[in-house]
């Protein structure tokens, strides 16, 4: 089951690069399953094993608390750090060590590194690089646009706004072109503080 689930998490995620809708969902559905089963498995004689396959499910949700930009992405860190802690004692009391904790250092190395990326840079891998709604999608490129403005990268925003402004175009949303076209302002001038949607046409 948890090689099952691992599949089903990477298939989603592959599908989050694509941005393909109701991706997160499928995400968050496969997390709740990883952990409900790891938190049952609590209870049998294999603890270690089943601490360690919890450690790495919270990890999972705060991979994609992460790649989602959910404003609890602190709470799900902390999570994940107490639950490695407490899966590390209790294997360590077990000889041989499970075989869960490969895993768990293995999703632990890949958020350290994540988490080392720049958010702009993570937010345009995960969320335009693959996407098919790519030129489209201008609500996407809006926020590429707040968060490179936020790392102090002046050009690189209005450029993402350029491109907001022309897939809002394409797309027949000439409400949210105006919109985007005062933002640009705001970008030149640094003085966007906060990221807030764009205003729904209808």
């Amino acid at each position: 089951m948890q090689f099952v689930l691992v599949l089903s998490f990477i298939a989603a995620l592959v599908l989050k690069l694509l941005h393909v809708h109701y991706h997160t969902v499928l995400l968050l559905v496969v997390v709740a399953i990883g952990v409900g089963a790891s938190a049952a498995g609590l209870r049998g004689a294999h603890k270690a094993e089943a601490w360690c396959r919890l450690a790495f499910w919270t990890w999972s949700l705060h991979l994609v608390a992460l790649l989602k930009l959910f404003p609890f992405r602190t709470v799900t860190l902390s999570m994940a750090v107490v639950m490695t802690v407490a899966a590390v004692i209790i294997a360590l009391r077990q000889r041989p060590l499970p075989n869960a904790m490969r895993q768990l250092a293995g999703a632990v190395i890949v958020l350290l590194l994540v988490m080392a990326v720049p958010t702009s840079a993570r937010f345009h891998f995960t969320n335009l690089r693959f996407s098919l709604e790519r030129d489209t999608d201008h609500v996407t490129w809006d926020k590429y646009s707040f968060l490179l403005m936020r790392e102090g990268h002046t050009t690189e925003a209005l450029t993402a706004n350029d491109a907001a402004t022309e897939a809002a175009r394409k797309g027949g949303d000439e409400r949210a072109a105006e919109q985007l076209r005062m933002r640009r302002e705001h970008i030149a001038h640094g003085n966007w503080e906060r990221y807030s949607p764009l205003q729904a046409t209808h």
